[in-house]
């Protein structure tokens, strides 16, 4: 059998918006830089503070646990309970 002959694969490539989620735990700072930047965010729990890719900080209360959003983050520095993801 010659390459030519194999069938090609129904699924190719990166699918969706975000092919990749970095999972930043309790009590750790991610320094999410250069091609481990984030996209997006998702905030588990609220102890934590993110740094923004374009300057700024805020803290996790500001942000609604288990929703999307589309701010490239920089940093994230969590406390006891933090949990962040980053997609990208």
């Amino acid at each position: 059998m010659a390459i030519g002959d194999r069938t090609p694969p129904a699924v190719r490539g990166n699918l969706g918006k975000y092919n990749h989620v970095k999972t930043v735990g309790t009590s750790e700072t991610f320094f999410a830089t250069g091609s481990n930047e984030a996209a997006a965010f998702i905030v588990g729990n609220t102890d934590t503070v993110l740094t923004f890719s374009g300057g700024g900080s805020v803290a996790g209360t500001a942000f609604t646990a288990k929703e999307v959003y589309e701010i490239g983050v920089q940093k994230v520095v969590n406390g006891g309970s933090g949990v962040v993801y980053l997609l990208r």
